[in-house]
């Protein structure tokens, strides 16, 4: 009785809107479409569990329908029934066009639960727009040719995933407004809700954008970029775009990229962490990601003001890693557990590790040093139930954050910036017994000199004479202000009773501090 009821109405939807269309027994419909003036009646009925099958062809809409958009839809799916749009023939996508790439949004999402799938939208003042439209994803799609930022996701819209699409030719009208990929609003913004959170943008082409290829604006969180090829040819470095990513949300996590400066001289750095507000820009992690920057007096990660690790990144040719008061060049985060390395222990985890050891596909970035719980060498169920155990009994340790150094000289050693307010561990090493005259020293911001007014000062404090353990070792804590932008540790003498030795044979194995936050 239910598949007959259900039935009828298909038929009298049918009988409206002139779409092809079949129903499942669970209610959900599959609306073959061919025309313009189907996709819109589609897009204006749709309902959970609908999937929208488009033909190969054109569809194009100049006509005002409420919107200012060539296509909309208000409808929402359900975590169960999700409603997609996709292409009959992926190798034939069908291409969704506005008027002209000065007006209208190519194709407008207001509601949760939407799959776009292997689509082409293009010829639009802005290509891909989803608005409160949590839960959603962009899978294959190719966006070009348009007027400001290609796929922008807004308006209180989160979990969502932009993944295997092609985002390039953006930003031919209003280059200052031309990101490949937009994550939140801008403070300024009015009539948006600003919470975008945790959403993933994965193995994106993005290439001749005005702006940066991707944006991650302020009052967002949790937001993943990892292998996606970027390319900055078409920069234009108007409105402060002059990096391929810029980062104003927290905890944000960028790894496994690769991005091309391209000889564009609008582009002065890889990533542009920006403190557009108080307490926004802060807590990134940038690795193991590839940059080509054609010089080597360039940064790859640059910001004031914002906190970020930074570690086992490349470049060609070789640029400094890092620049800000806040941003850390550190070697590795040691989380026992952190599978993912996304800095906590959680159930994704344990999911991370499953599929891998359950040969699914290769879709999971993982961390070998945090994953080998046993310390055998491999991977196998007993790290699974080492990794259970460890979610059962609560919070795990701190992670253990190795930061990196440089020696100035003999015997003197400057700290990675962007330590401020940590407690520091460093271990020095030479000959068992022996003993150094040790100290170190920061620099003090916020020193005002009473005669002269000058800012800014160089605080050097003695830790006096140490003695090297039976392995050779000494450990020193040192307690750092915040806002320091500088530190080192220094060796004074190197001696063997009351002989001084020569300061090159001391040397710093390590320097480390615990907890990310």
């Amino acid at each position: 009785m239910k598949k007959t009821i259900l039935s009828i109405f298909a038929a009298a939807a049918v009988m409206c809107s002139g779409l092809s269309m079949n129903v499942d027994v669970d209610g959900a419909r599959q609306v073959e479409i061919s025309t313009t003036e189907e996709l819109l009646a589609a897009l204006e009925g749709a309902r959970p569990g609908d999937r929208l099958i488009l033909a190969p062809g054109k569809y194009q809409n100049d006509e005002w329908k409420g919107k200012w958009a060539a296509f909309f839809s208000e409808a929402s799916g359900t975590a169960e029934q999700p409603i997609t749009i996709c292409s009959q023939d992926p190798d034939d996508p069908a291409m969704i066009c506005g008027a002209t790439q000065e007006n209208k949004v190519g194709l407008h999402i207001i509601g949760e639960f939407w799959h776009l799938e292997n689509l082409v939208v293009c010829n639009a003042g802005k290509g891909i727009v989803l608005d409160q439209a949590s839960n959603s994803t962009i899978t294959g799609c190719q966006v070009y040719d348009i007027g400001a930022e290609g796929i922008h996701l807004r308006d209180d819209t989160s979990g969502c995933l932009i993944e295997n699409c092609y985002v390039h030719d953006c930003g031919t009208v209003s280059p200052q407004y031309g990101e490949g990929i937009y994550i939140g609003s801008a403070k300024g913004t009015t009539g948006y809700g600003f919470d975008c959170h945790y959403n993933t943008v994965r193995n994106c082409r993005i290439s001749n954008v005005g702006a940066d290829c991707i944006d991650i604006k302020e009052y967002t969180r949790g937001t993943l970029v990892e292998g996606c090829t970027l390319d900055g040819c078409g920069t234009q470095g108007q409105n402060g775009a002059d990096s391929l990513i810029e980062v104003k949300g927290n905890d944000v996590i960028l790894r496994n990229n690769v991005g091309y400066r391209s000889e564009n001289e609008k582009i002065v750095q890889a990533v542009d962490l920006y403190n557009a507000v108080e307490g926004w820009g802060q807590n990134s992690r940038i690795y193991d990601n590839t940059f080509y920057m054609d010089r080597d007096d360039l940064f790859l990660v640059k910001g004031w003001n914002c906190s970020s690790y930074v570690f086992r990144n490349t470049s060609q040719p070789e640029c400094s890693p890092t620049s800000g008061n806040k941003v850390a060049s550190v070697s590795r985060i040691l989380l026992s557990g952190d599978v993912n390395e996304d800095g906590s222990v959680d159930l994704t985890d344990g999911q991370t590790l499953q599929d891998m050891l359950l040969a699914r596909p290769e879709k999971h970035y993982f961390s070998w040093e945090n994953t080998d719980l046993c310390s055998d060498g491999r991977l196998d169920i007993y790290d699974m139930c080492a990794l259970r155990d460890l979610l059962e009994s609560g919070q795990p340790d701190p992670a253990q954050v190795f930061v990196n150094f440089t020696q100035e000289a003999a015997g003197k050693w400057r700290l990675t910036d962007g330590l401020g307010g940590r407690t520091l561990h460093v271990k020095l090493k030479a000959q068992p017994g022996y003993a150094v005259n040790a100290a170190w020293g920061y620099w003090d911001p916020h020193y005002t000199d009473s005669d002269t007014g000058k800012t800014g000062k160089w605080i050097q404090l003695t830790l006096g004479k140490l003695t090297l353990d039976e392995n050779g070792e000494t450990e020193l804590t040192l307690e750092l202000p915040e806002d320091v932008t500088r530190a080192d540790v220094e060796v004074w003498d190197y001696l063997n009773g009351s002989e001084k030795l020569d300061k090159a044979g001391v040397e710093m194995t390590q320097a480390w501090f615990m907890g990310l936050n």
